[in-house]
């Protein structure tokens, strides 16, 4: 049967940029072989699918144009800021039902802030293998002890001296894609401290080859492992983070993240922005 699919950019900065997402709303009788065919048909890096939920107010499944994947970041940020132009939506918390966990969406005017899964950190590879993988010298990558962090999926973490280094990185995709297999991560993000904007914490880029994506101009879960990072292992103890995302790819993007301290574990990172929309389609 035909579906409508909403395709929405979450995180945009300004009227431009963002990461796009399909978002589709009836999913009556869809089965997992159709979600499939038209996250592949969409061809973004995820679709979300929304359906009622037995645990939480709604359930959200996400699929790439290859796998399904446990979250998405942005497609829940653009599917939740979605329902809200829709007026689809009657409060200011939702619980969302996922793979693996029941999460807290925040709904503002604007904008809107989903709860991580709560953070984990890692060790990850070592630092000669990521300087392989990038093609860099061993000044130009300034962490020593690569981590691996998750929100809900597991991430390499590695930070450059600068956004020329970041902006000028020459990665061996099937390098990238072989650590990710041998590490069980999802992806690998490079950042920098420097960013184009003053009041932004950093600028980063993300490569998720092992999913289909090459790089995702705008990761919700992967900043907020990232916050959570600054402030675990980089000392920055700061309750708001904002990052910069996609620039390279021309798609400028910036998301928020929120940290909620607590005293025997690592702080819990809400990731926020909004959305533009893009336009509707009908997939099988």
């Amino acid at each position: 049967m035909n579906r409508l699919v909403y395709r929405v950019s979450a995180f945009p900065k300004g009227n431009k940029g963002g990461n796009e997402a399909g978002v589709v709303l009836d999913t009556d009788k869809i089965t997992k072989e159709e979600m499939q065919n038209i996250a592949l048909h969409v061809g973004y890096s995820e679709t979300a699918f929304i359906f009622p939920s037995e645990k939480a107010d709604l359930k959200l499944r996400y699929f790439s144009p290859t796998t399904e994947v446990s979250l998405c970041g942005h497609a829940t940020i653009g599917a939740f800021n979605l329902l809200r132009n829709l007026d689809k939506l009657d409060k200011e918390v939702y619980t969302i039902e996922t793979m693996d966990a029941l999460l807290t969406i925040r709904i503002k005017p604007e904008s809107v802030l989903l709860e991580l899964d709560q953070p984990k950190i890692k060790k990850g590879p070592d630092k000669k293998e990521i300087l392989e993988i990038l093609n860099l010298k061993t000044h130009q990558v300034l962490t020593e002890d690569i981590k691996v962090v998750s929100t809900g999926i597991e991430e390499i973490f590695v930070e450059v001296d600068s956004l020329e280094t970041l902006h000028n990185l020459s990665l061996d995709e099937a390098k990238v894609k072989k650590l990710c297999s041998e590490t069980l991560c999802t992806g690998l993000y490079v950042y920098t401290l420097e960013a184009e904007e003053t009041y932004a914490t950093a600028q980063g880029r993300n490569f998720l080859p092992i999913i289909g994506i090459e790089e995702e101009s705008a990761t919700g879960t992967a900043s907020g492992a990232l916050a959570v990072y600054l402030y675990a292992e980089k000392n920055m103890k700061k309750d708001l983070f904002v990052f910069e995302q996609g620039n390279v790819l021309n798609k400028p993007s910036l998301i928020e993240v929120e940290l909620i301290k607590s005293d025997d574990q690592l702080p819990k990172a809400f990731v926020g922005g909004s959305m533009r929309f893009i336009d509707k389609i009908t997939k099988y």
